[in-house]
């Protein structure tokens, strides 16, 4: 299988080093000579961690240090797998130098040429760019033409560089500097090759199908494998560190995805395949347990529509009185609407209609189980408690329940894509059949027909404007050119937002998606602010994207929440210590009849990438990083309007106003208070690597009847603007 991987993730097995002497001590992400607020450390933690460049004995990395032309041809040359090769025919490469191998490769590939190799001489500028554009086209790499007219000093470019210099600027394998400068006659170093091997993973993502694909999801290995199985000339790729692998199906593109489980993750996977694939219909599918008493083990849901079976709001009940399950109105989350031009609170989001007679058109062929349609509805629960089962079928309608595919619909409606969620029951406690681990294969088998006739029935004659792959990426379009990674700032709403933008110096707006950022300066420091907009997977999404295009040092999520710690009151302030996903529970088996137990479940926790296991990890809480914790510290004494103090951030889609139910989840989960974006951002900041912290205020508690307060938005903000100002002072300045 060929693979290809975005920007900082190749998978190259082949370590680097630029020379067999220089390069042989440890690969940590941290160097005592690149700061954490310096241009290139990203990069350089980005080869370091990869083993593709190593730093010296002392703990340095050298980033200053200049690269000579041995070294760079013997990177690429370990790239290629170390081939065998004629000698050279150089007169300054000594059969027994260890450059000679590479030296002789450059020169059979076209790479090197002339008489003399100049192994020990700098490596200029422009002479990298002629070399990288050369290496581009030999491997199969598409560039791209560019213009020299901004370039200040174009006319110090050697003449027969000059195309190969637009290439690599318009390609973006490199830059030109603040001052509209190219310097081609400057040498190049560590810390600028570092950050150029990662543009070229960029470049060596590129997906160049002239059609737009098909993609299709699932969260675990036995929702997808047998789907990638079946493509034709697969290509592997890693987004963020999601994974996807792309080919062809009867005939048409399509892509694979892995989202990993739960409603973040989805939100982050179908959001990066949005900008990076530019899908022209997608289908989430996999298995399900079952809510309908009708449907059994195999038998298939096709999603007329679904739903987000936690985004509810309960209705308000006294301490004592207990937990009533049934007290709920449905709440909806948000998506864009292209009409409305804004985020539009919706409780169903409504199958393509196109891609839903393809379904049914092939349903006769199925012969596992029964194919219907129905609502489908996702969240992070694992529900076993019949009862619960039953409701959510009466109260929603819903076929099934599983944890993703509202999610990725909540996108798709977003980017304004083709959606369809396809459901096989795996499982129904309602019927006491337990899991089959071969109802995933048949769920895949099925969509492969669904798809194939929507490839013969939509898009074979389709208009070139459908189905034309001529997208370009939000994340292409725009620039960001702050030397220093800047520290991302989220608040969901307008009111958790606004006051941190209008404290920014030389703002200036993005739009990622269909979300926004403001990107300026505060205390002499680069700084996003994100507005998120509601719920998990709205945070998955925008987070997810915030990383591609700002690669934030740090991330502090803020905003206003609703109180469960009886010692807290309207306008005191939470830092977390962890966050916690409060729906992200497994309830205990129950009989139909029983009723529903509330206090009946163990917490489940939710999926994040680890680095040391290389694979997304189940955690049930996440913790706020030290350094963001004590610069929160640092600024409490600044802090008037409530108390500051540690505990726990709990997440969800649903809206409590039961006052026992937050009382419970405050003793057992351990919850100061509860929101809906949290634990979402959390759980991408920890995939990628990123420190983190979750601040909220509380903004009304039901426990002492103190109503929402607006003013509590700007307090929060107030508080996380100090916050930053301390973080800057203590860690990036």
């Amino acid at each position: 299988m060929k693979r290809k991987l975005l920007a900082l993730f190749l998978t190259l097995s082949m370590a680097l080093s630029l020379s067999a002497a220089a390069l042989a001590a440890g690969s940590s992400d941290t160097f005592s000579d690149v700061g954490e607020k310096s241009w290139y450390a990203g990069a350089v933690a980005y080869v370091s961690g990869k083993g593709y460049m190593n730093g010296y004995a002392d703990g340095s990395f050298a980033p200053g240090a200049t690269v000579t032309y041995a070294q760079l041809y013997q990177t690429l040359y370990q790239i290629q797998g170390s081939p065998s090769t004629e000698s050279s025919t150089f007169t300054d490469v000594p059969e027994n130098s260890w450059y000679a191998d590479a030296a002789a490769w450059a020169q059979s590939t076209g790479l090197a040429g002339g008489k003399a190799f100049n192994g020990s001489s700098g490596v200029t500028r422009e002479s990298l760019a002629k070399i990288l554009v050369d290496y581009a086209e030999y491997v199969g790499r598409n560039t791209k033409g560019g213009s020299l007219e901004d370039v200040a000093d174009s006319d110090e470019i050697d003449d027969a560089l000059t195309a190969a210099v637009a290439s690599a600027l318009g390609t973006g394998l490199m830059s030109g500097y603040a001052d509209g400068s190219f310097r081609p006659g400057e040498t190049l170093t560590r810390a600028q090759l570092a950050q150029i091997l990662q543009n070229f993973d960029a470049l060596d993502a590129s997906y160049d199908s002239e059609q737009r694909p098909i993609l299709l999801q699932g969260a675990m290995t036995i929702e997808t494998q047998d789907m990638m199985d079946a493509l034709t000339d697969p290509v592997s790729y890693r987004l963020g560190q999601w994974d996807y692998v792309a080919g062809t199906y009867a005939g048409y593109p399509v892509v694979v995805c892995r989202t990993e489980q739960g409603m973040a993750n989805t939100g982050a996977s179908t959001a990066l395949a949005m900008e990076f694939f530019h899908p022209v219909a997608v289908i989430n599918q996999g298995t399900s347990g079952g809510h309908d008493p009708d449907l059994h083990t195999f038998d298939i849901v096709l999603g007329k529509q679904s739903t987000n079976y936690s985004a509810w709001k309960s209705k308000p009940s006294a301490k004592g009185a207990g937990v009533d399950y049934k007290a709920l109105e449905q709440n909806g989350v948000y998506a864009y609407d292209k009409d409305e031009k804004t985020f539009v609170k919706e409780v169903y989001h409504a199958g393509d209609a196109k891609l839903l007679a393809a379904a049914n058109a092939v349903k006769d062929s199925y012969t596992q189980g029964s194919v219907v349609e129905g609502t489908i509805s996702s969240c992070d629960a694992w529900n076993n408690q019949i009862d619960r089962m039953l409701f959510l079928h009466e109260f929603y309608g819903s076929s099934c329940e599983e944890m993703e595919t509202d999610a990725a619909a909540q996108i798709c409606k977003t980017y304004d894509v083709p959606f369809l969620g396809i459901r096989i029951l795996s499982n129904t406690g309602i019927h006491g059949e337990n899991f089959d681990p071969a109802t995933g294969p048949a769920c895949q088998a099925f969509v492969l027909d669904v798809v194939e006739q929507y490839i013969t029935s939509c898009l074979k004659t389709a208009p070139d404007s459908v189905t034309a792959n001529t997208v370009k990426s939000s994340l292409e379009t725009q620039s960001y050119d702050k030397t220093l990674r800047p520290i991302l700032l989220e608040g969901a709403m307008t009111i958790e937002s606004d006051d941190m933008i209008a404290a920014l110096s030389d703002a200036k707006e993005y739009t990622l998606g269909q979300w926004r950022y403001a990107a300026g300066t505060y205390e002499g420091y680069p700084v996003v602010v994100c507005r998120t907009e509601q719920g998990l997977a709205n945070t998955g999404a925008s987070t997810a994207l915030a990383m591609e295009f700002f690669h934030p040092v740090a991330v502090i999520n803020q905003g206003t929440s609703g109180g469960h710690d009886p010692d807290l009151h309207t306008f005191d302030i939470v830092l977390g210590k962890q966050s916690v996903n409060s729906t992200a529970w497994k309830t205990e088996a129950s009989e139909k009849g029983a009723g529903v137990d509330y206090t009946a479940f163990e917490m489940n926790g939710v999926y994040a990438y680890d680095k040391s296991k290389d694979t997304f990890v189940q955690s049930v809480y996440y913790d706020g990083d030290a350094g963001l914790l004590a610069a929160a510290n640092a600024a409490k004494p600044a802090y008037t309007k409530g108390s500051v103090v540690e505990g726990a951030i709990g997440t969800s889609d649903e809206w409590n106003n039961q006052i026992d139910r937050m009382l419970y989840l405050h003793e057992t989960v351990g919850t100061s208070v509860e929101e809906m974006e949290t634990n979402a951002a959390a759980q991408i900041c920890r995939t990628y690597g990123v420190p983190y912290l979750g601040i909220r205020i509380l903004s009304n508690t039901g426990i002492y009847g103190e109503d929402f307060d607006p003013a509590t938005g700007p307090a929060c903000q107030a508080f996380v603007l100090e916050t930053a100002k301390q973080y800057i002072k203590a860690n990036l300045a």
